[in-house]
């Protein structure tokens, strides 16, 4: 799973066609500090970036992308994903509209439940508001 949730961070942060400096400051934290994914190497987590990169150099269109991981997680790791997506978009206190055309793909794709979006939603408003 460690694979699928560094990818859809990656994805969430370049949704918008950049990486801003507080989406890489708090990618770089859930790398030191999350338990499912900072076990990951620094040799692991440069071929899953320099992989998903590549995809999306080659054409891949985000669609297949985030089909294609949600196809390797359940429905709570899902959840987990689309909550840590959501969580780097918000993170420069503002979600852009790509970020949100990105977070609504992922709710489409992954059928996450409406009482998972505003939960989370809800919490985000409350952390993030400027």
């Amino acid at each position: 799973m460690s694979k699928y949730l560094i990818e859809i961070m990656l994805l969430a942060a370049a949704s918008d066609g950049q990486i801003d400096p507080e989406e890489k400051q708090l990618f770089q934290t859930y790398r030191q500090l999350y338990p499912p994914i900072r076990d990951i190497t620094q040799a692991q987590f440069d071929d899953i970036t320099v992989t998903l990169f590549n995809k999306m150099s080659a054409g891949m269109k985000p669609h297949h992308m985030v089909e294609e991981i949600g196809e390797n997680l359940s429905e709570p790791q899902k959840n987990k994903a689309y909550a840590l997506a959501l969580e780097i978009c918000a993170s420069n206190f503002e979600i852009l509209p790509l970020e949100t055309d990105f977070l609504k793909l992922i709710e489409k794709k992954w059928k996450i439940k409406r009482n998972v979006m505003a939960a989370l939603y809800t919490s985000i408003e409350l952390r993030y508001q400027k």
